[in-house]
């Protein structure tokens, strides 16, 4: 095919290119060769030239090479410096920082230099407030000590490198949540005594904060999750106990002798210092050791300091016995429990395919209303932690589990039916509260699962306090963790005796080729699906009884027994809130108890639901506990038996704790 040519493209071709180094001064590199370098505009081309190709997009035709800056392959420098034509390029620009960390003491904020780009390097470094850019510093060091930060306000920082060629990019940073002064005093090491408890809360938050993304992360579910925290709870409470002034345990719980200290108890002015150091020495060593990962530690002390406090706390003999302590613990029969499926129930064999279209002969099932795992997405459940109540107690005897396991029954026959009728019109009905209530308390995949969104609920009100002891912050985390891993047992033997089976089946079971209404509309009943989202639909174990409720009922048990029954209203930068619930797309701001969801933020009903900002807002430990409960019967997926027997077994397993390890409120 012939080819037109305009004489007159061929000039402005040759006119962009000239334009495209306009802005490179000629240099000579080598006798006889001339090279583009620089940024210094040719003489001769004006502005309004220069303009008009910008904003037609000429320019764009052309390469500016990073180090010769040629404007295109022809360069005179190529074949006079290899190395300038040898990918990849090296930007005269600084790239990006990586590695940014921060640390608590005489440094806040360090990085990494660039890896591209011709030093030396400044860098800018713009602090944000809770999103609000305050002014920017210049430093030659990778690091930057801030002063003056608002105490557990949240903040994050862009770090950019600068050369004599320009401004590397932003590097963002996820947000820190400023310590309080008293705690980077400490880290010092100055003598005169401070205030513990802000310095402690910090330590408890963080050190929380780490295990709990590793758990979400991990997806360790509501079981091994409440083991993995009961873990770490006893070790770091443990580990305070050896050093605190006030204990609130006595004699051995567990296989640990909680009379056991030091016999060098830190006296003097500096005593508190000391053991907030000694606990920043503890997160350091623990958190390598029991979270999978790679741990930086953000606590900057002096090494003689560090030396002292674990001289005096005598730091090997106490390294020692929690080595022996844990040694004990990982032979509870929690690794056998994790893997053991009920290949021998009723069900084993058969599935409930959800997929929308499929229809299941339920009642042909050997077993039609014993629990069965459902094929979501191609992929068929297993179940979670099958035998979970193997693993072993911290104070429960065999006598105490079987008259936990007597005393309570689903309900069968016309009861049964009538409760589970109650869901289906309940799914029916809901309203945008309901939603919102239902996927609030949800922990689905990608977030902690309900004991830990209990620690997290602990995590939260503790940062709102300020009339509490080191000793009430400690030991209350200790008797909650004691709850939420029991509960895990108690309530996972319980249904592995009933094996009931979940709403979805037996609303299908009982409805199928009906047309019934839901929450997504009118349905056939063999279609009927809970208020979940569509990877989820209901949890990979029985219904009776509910853990939500269970671990929620001893929540609020253990911050009435602590804390009073009613909730302490302060304002609170929520911390990690996108973990708790997915539906929160930042962290808010708020008196602790109050959320607010935005519309259109269901998981469930992106865009939909809700229609209008819904306030979730809680004033008692027990309205909480009530709220999780009942969320379950609003997304679909537990029947109101499961609640009520649920939280009846979790005031009998609070009276066994209470009585066995006696800790002291």
């Amino acid at each position: 095919m012939s080819r037109n040519f305009d004489s007159s493209q061929l000039t402005s071709r040759k006119q962009e290119r000239a334009i495209a180094g306009s802005f490179l001064a000629q240099v000579v590199t080598a006798p006889g060769v001339t090279c583009m370098r620089g940024s210094k505009p040719m003489l001769g081309i004006q502005d309004s030239s220069i303009m008009a190709y910008v904003k037609s997009g000429g320019m764009t035709e052309y390469t500016r090479f990073p180090t010769c800056v040629g404007i295109s392959p022809g360069c005179p420098c190529v074949g006079v410096n290899a190395s300038v034509s040898t990918s990849p390029f090296v930007p005269a620009i600084p790239g990006q920082v990586t590695g940014i960390t921060f640390t608590v003491g005489s440094v806040v904020v360090s990085w990494n230099a660039p890896t591209t780009g011709a030093g030396p390097f400044t860098y800018r470094v713009t602090p944000y407030l809770n999103g609000t850019a305050l002014p920017s510093v210049k430093t030659s060091a990778t690091t930057y000590h801030f002063n003056n930060l608002e105490e557990w306000k949240p903040y994050t920082f862009t770090v950019c490198a600068i050369n004599k060629s320009g401004d590397g990019p932003n590097q963002v940073t996820p947000y820190f949540i400023a310590p309080p002064a008293d705690l980077s005093l400490i880290l010092s090491g100055v003598s005169t005594p401070h205030n513990p408890l802000s310095s402690l809360q910090y330590i408890m938050n963080t050190g929380l904060d780490y295990v709990l993304q590793y758990i979400a992360a991990a997806n360790l579910g509501p079981t091994k999750g409440s083991r993995f925290m009961y873990l770490w709870i006893t070790s770091v409470i443990g580990a305070w106990n050896w050093v605190a002034s006030d204990s609130r345990i006595s004699g051995t719980h567990d296989a640990w002798n909680w009379d056991t200290k030091t016999s060098h108890p830190f006296t003097g002015l500096s005593a508190d210092n000391d053991r907030v150091i000694w606990l920043t020495c503890v997160m350091d060593y623990l958190n390598p050791l029991l979270v999978p990962g790679t741990y930086q530690s953000i606590y900057n002390c002096s090494t003689d300091v560090v030396a002292r406090v674990k001289q005096e706390g005598e730091w090997d003999t106490w390294t020692t016995a929690w080595q022996t302590w844990h040694n004990y613990r990982a032979n509870d029969g929690s690794v056998a429990a994790s893997t053991q499926q009920p290949t021998d129930s009723a069900n084993w064999n058969e599935t409930l395919i959800v997929d929308g279209v499929t229809v299941n002969n339920i009642s042909a099932y050997p077993a039609p209303q014993h629990w069965t795992r459902l094929t979501v997405q191609g992929k068929k459940q297993g179940y979670l932690t099958y035998n979970w109540d193997n693993v072993l107690s911290t104070c429960l005897t065999a006598s105490d589990e079987t008259d936990i396991q007597n005393s309570v029954a689903p309900a069968i026959g016309a009861a049964r039916d009538l409760e589970i009728d109650e869901v289906k019109t309940i799914a029916a009905n809901l309203s945008d509260y309901q939603k919102m209530v239902a996927e609030f308390w949800a922990g689905g995949p990608g977030t902690v699962a309900p004991p830990q969104m209990c620690i997290w609920l602990w995590k939260e009100y503790m940062r709102s306090q300020d009339a509490i002891t080191p000793a009430t912050l400690m030991f209350s985390l200790q008797d909650l963790g004691i709850h939420m891993f029991e509960g895990g047992r108690v309530t996972w033997r319980l249904k592995a005796v009933h094996m009931e089976d979940r709403p979805i089946q037996e609303i299908r079971r009982r409805y199928t080729g009906q047309a019934i209404q839901s929450w997504n509309g009118t349905v056939d009943g063999a279609q009927w699906v809970p208020y979940q989202t569509a990877n989820f639909v209901t949890p990979p174990f029985a219904d009776f009884p509910s853990g939500h409720s269970h671990f929620s009922k001893a929540f609020a048990l253990t911050m009435n027994k602590w804390f009073g029954d009613n909730i302490v209203k302060n304002e609170v930068y929520y911390d990690l809130e996108t973990l708790f619930c997915p539906m929160f797309k930042a962290n808010q701001t708020a008196y602790y108890g109050d959320f607010m969801v935005d519309p259109g933020t269901s998981t469930v009903q992106p865009g939909v639901a809700p229609h209008s900002h819904v306030t979730i807002s809680f004033n008692t430990w027990d309205d909480m506990a009530d709220s999780a409960g009942m969320s379950r019967l609003y997304g679909g997926i537990h029947a109101l038996s499961a609640h009520h027997n649920s939280q009846t077994v979790a005031v009998e397993v609070d009276g066994y704790i209470n009585s066995t390890w006696n800790i002291r409120a």
